[in-house]
């Protein structure tokens, strides 16, 4: 089924850099939801297994697609996002689809959804099959989506994709971070902790433990930090009394850019609940930065590679 869904970017939307990914996903999984109700002649809150059990299209895997040329801090205040979009079903149990930048179609957003029930609360999610929801409006997929199989395998190797040849490690293995989840920020409607939350969750384990290095990333960097390419996995949720265990491993390698060079950093993740260890969340991202001649970044890349 494909729709088109467009936004002009405002404070909501926005970061410390322009376009923030969690804010993104918001929108995106917002309209997901809304084509999810037209297509299937039902309110999401609605959407039942024969039990009876409310079910949530919850999102199991997510994907940005970019270049390091355009990262998501080329969108600014009052600019308008413009993108077609489009997703199918599998078994009636699984969704995937894309939104792509109507302007550049090599800007793209995919995401998976598994319906799903609270078998016992956020910390035991198990699938269901909608009852009374109609699926003759959206396209059945002839194969289950590859996003389950990119899943699977990111469990059991711990990364979406491996590191670029020319990459230099940040860090001597990973780092923890540890965050406690704020009930009253973090969980949705449903009392899950919501899916682009845990984005926002990455990037502060990221500051904080790229601001720790020895030779410590300026600020400016950190601040300036974007994402052009990200595969993410979900594998579970956790209670709002719950503390996430996030790891990180960090690299980085330099690009020449249109204007300036760009530090582009490459990063894995992984988040374990505190209660139990159960891992809920894999992703791996890459992120640029622009060095501008002589700046306090420019000067720390030199430092960190040895280049003077």
């Amino acid at each position: 089924m494909s729709a088109k869904l467009s936004f002009e970017l405002g404070m909501p939307h926005l970061g410390r850099n322009n376009l923030s990914e969690s804010a993104l996903f918001k929108v995106i999984g917002n309209h997901r939801w809304e084509q999810i109700q037209k297509a299937g002649d039902i309110h999401t809150a609605q959407i039942r297994d024969d039990a009876g059990s409310r079910l949530y299209a919850t999102f199991f895997f997510l994907e940005v697609n970019s270049s390091p040329e355009i990262p998501l801090s080329s969108f600014g205040e009052n600019e308008t996002l413009a993108f077609d979009s489009d997703f199918s079903h599998y078994g009636r149990v699984y969704l995937d689809g894309r939104h792509t930048l109507a302007r550049d179609k090599g800007f793209w957003i995919r995401s998976s959804n598994v319906f799903i029930y609270q078998e016992r609360g956020p910390s035991k999610l198990s699938l269901s099959v909608p009852a009374n929801m109609n699926f003759s409006n959206i396209p059945e997929l002839e194969v289950q989506p590859d996003s389950l199989d990119l899943c699977r395998r990111a469990r059991s190797r711990g990364v979406f994709f491996d590191s670029e040849p020319d990459d230099v490690e940040l860090l001597d293995g990973g780092r923890e971070f540890i965050y406690q989840i704020d009930a009253d920020r973090d969980l949705n409607g449903a009392g899950l902790v919501y899916f682009a939350n845990f984005i926002s969750f990455l990037d502060l384990a990221e500051r904080s433990i790229l601001g720790a290095l020895p030779t410590v990333m300026p600020a400016s960097l950190l601040d300036a930090r974007s994402t052009y390419r990200r595969q993410m996995g979900y594998y579970g949720n956790a209670q709002s009394t719950d503390c996430l265990q996030v790891q990180v491993r960090a690299r980085m390698r330099t690009l020449q850019g249109k204007q300036n060079p760009l530090l582009d950093l490459g990063l894995d993740h992984r988040i374990r609940r505190s209660s139990d260890g159960k891992e809920i969340v894999i992703s791996s991202c890459r992120k640029v930065a622009s060095l501008q001649p002589g700046s306090e970044g420019e000067k720390w890349v030199s430092k960190w590679t040895g280049k003077q």
